[in-house]
């Protein structure tokens, strides 16, 4: 169980993007475990954004996909394109959304090391969990939470997803925060 102190600011982040306080704790508790702290490198993850124009930034050759340094037309807001590069390629705090998503969501502050703390961390999480219902509005919700796992809800054959696992620890989750938050 998530600690308390998160449902008030999960209830808010999730009002302002519709949805459900219960469905965004569901991802806190197998993302984070309510750690604002949580951080995961994720060097493989090729999605970047250009932070100029918040638009996905060009396709990476491969040799940069496997590279440890960015291209030097890869930019930053602040510090070193080192920074922004790991960053965009790293999930974060709460939700563990990934730094490029963020990016892409809207997030302009200067490092993404600020998606660690709570109100931001949940915002640009939901965002993303957002856009992803508004994607992939199919299968009661579960395309987006297989999609906010792994980039879209790929089936591994019929009714069952590539990532399922991460999908049955939602919907273990969930049932305990629909009923923290119907109490609240």
């Amino acid at each position: 169980m998530i600690p308390a102190v998160l449902h008030l600011p999960i209830r808010a982040a999730a009002s302002r993007h519709h949805l459900a306080a219960a469905q965004v704790a569901a991802i806190v508790h197998i993302e984070s475990g309510g750690d604002r702290r949580a951080w995961n490198p994720e060097p493989s993850y090729r999605w970047l954004v250009d932070v100029r124009t918040g638009k996905p930034f060009r396709a990476l050759t491969p040799a940069e996909r496997v590279s440890g340094t960015p291209p030097r037309d890869f930019r930053c807001l602040a510090g070193d394109p080192d920074q922004e590069w790991g960053g965009q390629r790293s999930s974060w705090g709460l939700m563990q959304v990934m730094g490029a998503a963020a990016r892409e969501r809207g997030f302009r502050g200067p490092y993404l090391t600020e998606l660690l703390e709570v109100e931001p961390g949940l915002e640009y999480g939901c965002r993303q969990l957002a856009w992803m219902l508004g994607r992939f509005p199919y299968g009661s919700g579960l395309d987006a939470v297989s999609a906010y796992n792994q980039g879209s809800p790929e089936m591994a054959g019929a009714g069952v997803y590539k990532n399922q696992a991460y999908v049955d620890k939602y919907l273990a989750a969930l049932p305990q925060y629909l009923e923290v938050f119907r109490a609240a």
